[in-house]
């Protein structure tokens, strides 16, 4: 029931702050994601509907994982944002157990400059967005 409710509440108001899915648009578009039109990414992000299947790039599951983990913090209650990931797993196709698997592995020291970069890019952005608030 409450998957149903969350996808009702969605359609009423953003889920992820407008400004926060416009700073990880420029660094996830045709990096961790097919290259989408940026509206796309806002309303996928919001759990509504897009113009076209979300497609999650060769090699990036961890990425997006990480990436679903730090957005869900900003995500003000927590049952949502829990359910949030749930609903963002499944539009990316990636497994509940992936994800609790593999969610931090963009923090962890051994995983390379890479992983470095981005989680660095991904906590400016985010902090900018809050910033404009």
């Amino acid at each position: 029931m409450t998957g149903l409710y969350l996808k009702e509440t969605a359609k009423l108001f953003d889920i992820v702050d407008l400004t926060i899915c416009c700073s990880l648009y420029k660094i996830c578009n045709g990096n961790q994601f097919e290259h989408m039109k940026g509206t796309d990414f806002v309303d996928f992000m919001n759990l509504k509907e897009v113009s076209r299947p979300v497609i999650v790039r060769h090699r990036e599951n961890s990425r997006v994982c990480y990436l679903l983990y730090v957005v869900s913090k900003e995500i003000m209650n927590e049952s949502l944002a829990k359910e949030w990931i749930q609903h963002m797993l499944e539009q990316c196709k990636i497994s509940p157990g992936y994800y609790k698997s593999h969610y931090r592995d963009a923090l962890n020291s051994g995983t390379g400059e890479t992983n470095a970069q981005f989680v660095k890019a991904i906590e400016k952005a985010i902090e900018k967005a809050k910033s404009v608030k």
